[in-house]
């Protein structure tokens, strides 16, 4: 039997506030699989005390997050964004309990940006796997020979290298030094790469999931950033030799793909 979420959506509409639980290793909103239904959900609440309650939870639990409000002209943007990282489910809580409820009950994602392009609309495969091993990589004070956790890490990580290896990006070209058009099969000095550097000074090339990450990082509009569709096996190619190596969603994730892994996932699956 179908269940009908009306109340709940113009229960969450008449709020000028809800409150999401963000997760601090990702600075994204924190996801979690529920262990029942399978479902990748993330958690918003009706007021601060019932977020800053759950927080509280999840910090006994060494898992650090955070709670983010966010104000009812920013709701269409948000629940849409969550198809981006490939959730599926809201986790809603007020005074009156919880309810689960499907996101597309609220928003449903544009067809045009699922269809698929050169250059990547959308990556949830990837953003997802990556999201739930550094949600668990980054957890504070855990025991190295707890060989159940390093197992389910282990897990983790073979999840995302397979969905690394199947997926495209989108590199950073810099044309904000170039004069006028570049001519087909010509270099031009003038073209630059961004790069990010690391709180040691290590240098660190952007790539992106998606062109969703790519406007986070593209910020400054007098720098002329264009999008580069590149698949995994290019990428040991593409890397400038100053850098150490990729930085994935650098205002997302920020997941070090540095040379040496790349070569390894390379050779392993070539």
């Amino acid at each position: 039997m179908a269940i009908d979420y009306t109340l709940t959506v113009k229960k969450i509409h008449s709020l000028e506030k809800i409150y999401v639980l963000f997760s601090a290793s990702t600075r994204m909103p924190f996801v979690e699989c529920d262990p029942e239904e399978f479902d990748d959900q993330i958690y918003i609440f009706a007021n601060e005390e019932l977020a800053t309650a759950a927080a509280k939870a999840y910090a006994e639990k060494q898992m650090p997050t955070g709670v983010i409000p966010m104000e009812k002209s920013q709701y269409l943007a948000f629940f849409g964004s969550l198809h981006l990282i490939g959730v599926n489910m809201l986790v809603f809580e007020d005074e009156g309990g919880v309810t689960r409820m499907p996101l597309d009950e609220i928003a449903r994602l544009d067809p045009k940006v699922a269809e698929k392009k050169e250059v990547p609309m959308l990556n949830t495969a990837l953003q997802l796997t990556v999201i739930y091993f550094i949600q668990e990589l980054r957890r504070p004070n855990q025991k190295k020979d707890d060989m159940v956790r390093m197992k389910r890490l282990q897990e983790l990580e073979e999840e995302m290298i397979a969905d690394l290896v199947r997926s495209r990006f989108i590199l950073a070209v810099d044309f904000s030094k170039v004069e006028g058009e570049i001519e087909p099969g010509k270099t031009n000095p003038n073209v630059q790469v961004p790069v990010v550097k690391a709180p040691n000074g290590d240098a660190f090339q952007p790539i992106f999931t998606d062109v969703w990450e790519f406007q986070k990082f593209h910020k400054n509009p007098e720098v002329k950033l264009r999008m580069a569709p590149i698949e995994f096996k290019g990428l040991l190619g593409a890397l400038v030799p100053q850098a150490k190596g990729f930085v994935l969603n650098p205002n997302g994730v920020n997941l070090i793909l540095s040379r040496e892994q790349l070569t390894a996932i390379t050779k392993k699956f070539s």
